[in-house]
């Protein structure tokens, strides 16, 4: 593809289209990754600190391993690591029992220290002893997939209903004008927060989540559907739209298939830039206990149940582990977005890259006079 090309120009973006692409398939195969489920819980390992080290068996190559640790204190939770006193960290070996995309049973995970065995804690563990890496893995599910799942809805009202705004005009074109404006004058934050509070509480996880991307949805179209109903105001002046008008084609289908293909980078554009939003905006939510709830687990609950006061923080860094893989989610599809935008720009097109005079006399293979 010319965009994978381009990429060689943006190392950045290329870096993190790559990123994102190792972290959607941790995503989708995070039973066989994550060393142990979401709520497996270690009774004498609340706050374990990480314990993933190398070492070594009478003269051998190093290997990774699990070292154990006691508790010195309960109060802080302060841990003291055992010398010498190591678990094997083995790969494709068997452990606790799963079922891959809740069809398929298998035992097999990419590491583990085996069922029964001091656990690896590769980005330590939180007040009740749960393993944090395994509960960041499952919670991509709901984080990472919220994004998308509200942009496609977001996209799809946007389309349509900036789409037929945009080619009918008239009275078509002032309701919906009106409508989307009335969700812009409230500020987007404050307007989930009020439908949220007048959904039940006690909404399960699968409830929460169908009603967060309804809600991100409605908020998130007004914005793109007046980009799109300028965008098709403009394209359906041109004579292959009057053609097809001539030809009796119904409206639904000159808009389909005549004049949303000519936008269609600018929407592309759209999406990357959208997806981060609705994921800070659902790990808002759930930070606020207004999202997604136990048993499931997301980033956003993930902060709000790990992250409570900044002792917390002080005594266990490794909590903000969820943070980080925020922010370099969002970075990444910031940097994709950017690089898209340049892309499709057309001045991008006509002038590739900027040359220096000095790089130009040298390419031509002219000195100075």
């Amino acid at each position: 593809m010319k965009f994978l090309r381009y990429l060689k120009k943006r190392p950045i973006a290329a870096v993190s289209l790559v990123f994102l692409v190792l972290l959607y398939l941790v995503m989708l195969f995070a039973e066989f990754i994550a060393p142990c489920s979401p709520t497996s819980s270690f009774g004498n390992a609340a706050y374990h600190p990480p314990n993933i080290r190398f070492y070594r068996e009478e003269g051998g190559p190093p290997k990774p391993g699990a070292q154990e640790a006691r508790v010195i204190n309960t109060v802080n939770w302060k841990y003291a690591r055992v010398r010498g006193r190591y678990e094997e960290i083995r790969l494709f070996a068997r452990g606790e029992p799963y079922k891959l995309w809740g069809i398929f049973r298998a035992e097999r995970h990419l590491f583990t220290t085996g069922p029964g065995s001091y656990p690896a804690f590769f980005m330590g563990a939180d007040h009740l002893g749960r393993d944090l890496f395994s509960r960041i893995i499952y919670g991509s599910r709901i984080s990472l997939t919220i994004g998308f799942a509200a942009t496609a809805v977001s996209l799809f009202l946007a389309v349509l209903l900036g789409g037929l705004g945009g080619y009918f005009g008239g009275f078509t074109d002032w309701t919906i004008m009106r409508f989307s404006e009335f969700f812009m004058l409230v500020p987007g934050l404050y307007l989930i927060l009020f439908l949220r509070s007048l959904l039940s509480s006690s909404m399960d996880s699968g409830g929460a989540y169908m009603m967060i991307t309804i809600i991100l949805s409605l908020v998130g179209w007004p914005g793109s559907a007046r980009t799109v109903r300028g965008m098709v105001h403009a394209v359906k002046r041109e004579e292959f739209v009057l053609n097809a008008q001539l030809e009796m084609i119904p409206a639904p289908v000159i808009i389909m298939r005549f004049i949303i293909p000519q936008i269609a980078s600018l929407l592309i554009v759209s999406i990357a830039l959208s997806i981060p939003g609705f994921i800070m905006t659902e790990t808002t939510l759930s930070y606020l206990g207004l999202g997604i709830t136990d048993p499931a687990v997301s980033w956003g609950s993930l902060i709000r149940r790990d992250i409570s006061t900044l002792s917390n923080l002080r005594n266990y860094p490794w909590l903000l582990f969820p943070v980080w893989f925020l922010l370099a989610v969002t970075l990444a599809f910031n940097f994709i977005g950017d690089a898209l935008r340049d892309y499709y720009d057309p001045y991008h097109t006509i002038f590739p890259r900027f040359i220096r005079p000095k790089e130009k006399r040298k390419k031509s293979g002219s000195g100075p006079l």
